[in-house]
């Protein structure tokens, strides 16, 4: 799917979402910025992804987050657990929109995070030779190493 289509499913997807509630509520004063991650999170489809990489250039799944939050003016630290660690834990069922999901693939503590696009689907920049992509967040595979959802945004 292109980027533009990327852009008006979110839209589209964002407005359902603003109807629902989860358990734990997020900030309404925070709803602009949420958008915004999504929308800029959904711009970096397609590109590549770089061990270590902060740019469209290429980037590392860290990376990304940091990009894309920093693009709408919110700081978030440059690597995975930094960045596990700079928010609140939250049930995935209430994860909302520019929350980010947590995952451990070598068994050895987090090591991947994606940034959660509402409707079960996340922004990942998943791997070398890869480019970021948007996956299920319920597939098995994903399902198999997640280990927390975490709300960065009050």
């Amino acid at each position: 799917m292109r980027r533009s289509a990327w852009r008006g499913a979110a839209l589209a997807l964002l407005l359902t979402l603003a109807a629902c509630g989860g358990g734990v509520r997020p900030d309404p004063a925070n709803d602009g910025t949420r958008r915004a991650i999504v929308l800029e999170a959904l711009g970096q489809i397609g590109r590549p992804y770089r061990y270590g990489g902060t740019t469209p250039a290429g980037y590392d799944c860290s990376g990304l987050v940091q990009y894309v939050y920093a693009q709408v003016g919110v700081k978030v630290p440059r690597t995975t657990r930094e960045q596990h660690a700079a928010g609140r834990r939250i049930d995935l069922d209430d994860a909302v929109p520019g929350d980010l999901l947590f995952y451990s693939f070598s068994g050895r503590g987090i090591d991947h995070v994606a940034i959660y696009l509402g409707d079960d689907e996340a922004v990942h920049a998943p791997a070398s030779g890869r480019s970021v992509i948007v996956a299920g967040v319920h597939l098995a595979y994903w399902q198999k190493h997640f280990v927390d959802a975490v709300r960065v945004l009050p």
